[in-house]
């Protein structure tokens, strides 16, 4: 079983460097992800890797301890996916301490082919394949918003103290001394290579004065392609952007869940994947709404792991959403995942050594549920503190497509995803994400139309002291087929839960039929600035050479995040354009903004697509306003 990743980066940082009384322990890094069925691949590949002890540092602030790849590492996040772990690096040397951020910087697709991204078939660094619904696959490069100030990720990750002996340097930022085995470290950046040390393994720092061993820390980040790539449409042709999202755990105050289905007459996608995913969703801070906290793929055997999930020793519950427009939902209640009591006994799970029970629980029948797998000390490529639900058999189910009518009284932010929501119809539920998708921040639609299950919705609760868990089929509270479409996007508000959609009506009896139904349209209601944040706007003026371009695309986004945009529309082609993008998140701590820019000619047969970007931030988190000059090439 290869390690869990999800779109992580496991950072196992080993000995970021020492401070007058010790060093810390080797860290490593791996990256995971989440994609939809139809994505072959989704290389990325990473140069460098920052760490600030600051939540609020811009990425042009003081106080990163900044580590070059003297490899860069490319990852397959779809290779990788379904909780497994891929290692970025290992024998990272970081000053101990708490560090708010992590921030990743990739190799861009527009630059000369790296070693590692050749050597895993990629043609691009960075890479999105996927295969239509006619089973054409598409290489496309995978876009960054800003790729020189990289992926920027909230976190809280602990890095400790190692044994007192270790070699002493230096705590100034951007500055590490002393070598790890397997790394080579300068001291200046803190270059080292993208050896791959196994999770759990022990780890030796040799400093100047002497050896000591110690256990890495592990650390993931995830990255979930559901909402964060974002395919766009400009002219005739398309390109796919990742507006990053990514999410950053410490695997030893982590767990996970994992089940398997029955995918007997379940239709698979055009990849050869079950078109079939699985979140594990908690209740909004005010209660009104569930939300997705990790999503995983199922795999081609039915198996499938959520992985990393945090957790704790009084235990986290999460609700598991199994979903894809193929089937009827299943929500299984209150999963609990714990971590073990004493750092001396850690959970796990493997191919090999894994005594968890497989519990069939097909819909109305009474079962009991599975607990969690626990052994002594880590197995190296495992995942940690995994509780089993089981297996599962999915009821098929007939379905149809959406989409979102365009509307400028309700233009939604360019970074803003369509959520798609069911309640069950019990007293007190509120509605679960079923299906999302990230909108074309170009045309203010869905990329692909949202497939969705008329199913009703299977569901039953979880208890981890052993009791029977009872499935029951039943119609969700808006009516099978029936939901409720909203939008999000991290740094707004929640939008109303009000606007509903439903599958058309059956032809009558006698009409033509067509093959293909046209999707049911919605306008779906505004998404508001969070309570307490300022509405801001950015001006940009833009020069260009008069006639070279017939319209672009000027996006502003915030730590590898797509948060805004505005049409550079006509005037592009006279060679100057001048735009306001409104409504950005003001007056916080994420309000540091760069612009880059989209620009092509229309006319041009095979629509070149003109990608820029500008190192200038536009800092508004003590400001409601800002402007920048740019220039295209």
């Amino acid at each position: 079983m290869k390690k869990p990743l999800s779109a992580l980066l496991t950072a196992g940082i080993a000995g970021l460097s020492c401070v007058l009384v010790g060093c810390s322990a080797s860290t490593e890094v791996s990256l995971t992800g989440n994609t939809p069925a139809q994505y072959s691949h989704m290389w990325v590949t990473t140069q460098e890797l920052w760490f600030n002890s600051s939540a609020t540092a811009g990425p042009d602030d003081s106080g990163w301890y900044k580590f070059t790849l003297s490899t860069p590492t490319t990852i397959d996040v779809v290779a990788e996916g379904g909780g497994n772990l891929a290692s970025i690096t290992s024998g990272l040397q970081i000053i101990p301490g708490t560090y708010s951020q992590v921030r990743l910087i990739p190799v861009d697709p527009s630059t000369p082919l790296t070693t590692s991204a050749q050597t895993a078939g990629a043609l691009y660094n960075s890479e999105a394949d996927y295969v239509d619904a006619s089973g054409v696959t598409h290489q496309l490069p995978l876009e960054f918003l800003n790729p020189d100030k990289g992926i920027g990720i909230a976190t809280a990750l602990k890095v400790p103290l190692g044994n007192i002996g270790a070699a002493l340097t230096s705590g100034a930022a951007g500055t590490t001394a002393g070598t790890s085995t397997g790394t080579t470290t300068d001291t200046t950046t803190g270059t080292t290579t993208g050896a791959v040390v196994g999770i759990g393994a022990t780890g030796t720092t040799t400093g100047t004065t002497g050896t000591t061993t110690t256990t890495p820390n592990e650390f993931a980040v995830t990255e979930d392609g559901t909402t964060d790539l974002v395919p766009f449409t400009y002219g005739n042709a398309t390109g796919i952007m990742l507006s990053s999202h990514a999410s950053a755990y410490d695997l030893s105050q982590s767990g996970g869940i994992s089940g398997e289905l029955t995918l007997t007459n379940i239709t698979t996608s055009t990849s050869g994947q079950p078109a079939i995913q699985v979140s594990a969703q908690v209740l909004s801070t005010d209660g009104t709404r569930h939300v997705v906290v990790a999503t995983t793929t199922v795999q081609a055997d039915g198996t499938f792991l959520l992985y990393p999930l945090a957790a704790s020793t009084n235990g986290t519950w999460y609700d598991v959403v199994i979903h894809g427009p193929g089937i009827a939902t299943i929500i299984i209640k209150s999963v609990e995942v714990q971590l073990p009591s004493s750092s001396n006994s850690l959970s796990s799970t493997d191919s090999t050594t894994d005594s968890t029970t497989t519990t069939t629980i097909p819909a109305t029948t009474t079962t009991t549920p599975s607990t969690t797998t626990t052994s002594t000390g880590t197995t190296n490529g495992s995942a940690n503190n995994v509780v089993a639900i089981g297996t599962l058999t999915p009821r098929a189910a007939s379905s149809y497509t959406a989409n979102l009518a365009t509307s400028a009284a309700t233009k939604l932010p360019a970074g803003a995803a369509v959520g798609f929501y069911q309640t069950l119809a019990t007293s007190g539920s509120v509605p679960y994400v079923i299906e999302s998708s990230p909108i074309d921040p170009f045309n203010q639609v869905l990329f692909n139309a949202q497939t969705l299950s008329e199913a009703t919705i299977d569901s039953g609760t979880w208890s981890s002291s052993g009791a029977a868990l009872t499935v029951v089929s039943a119609a969700p509270a808006e009516g099978a087929g029936v939901y409720i479409v909203s939008p999000y996007a991290p740094a707004y508000g929640d939008a109303a839960l009000t606007t509903t959609i439903k599958a058309p009506a059956a032809p009558a009896a006698g009409s033509p039929s067509t093959a293909t139904p046209a999707p049911v349209t919605v306008v779906v209601p505004a998404l508001p600035l969070a309570s307490g944040t300022a509405s801001g706007s950015l001006r940009a003026s833009v020069q260009a050479p008069a006639g070279k371009y017939t319209t672009g695309e000027l996006l502003v986004s915030s730590n590898g995040a797509l948060v805004g945009s505005a049409s550079l529309g006509s005037n592009l082609a006279s060679g100057s354009a001048s735009v306001t993008v409104s409504g950005l998140p003001a007056d916080v701590p994420s309000a540091v903004y760069y612009v880059s820019v989209r620009a092509w000619n229309a006319s041009e047969p095979a629509e070149t697509l003109l990608r820029q970007w500008y190192p200038q931030s536009i800092d508004m988190r003590a400001a409601t306003s800002g402007s920048i000059a740019v220039t295209i090439d």
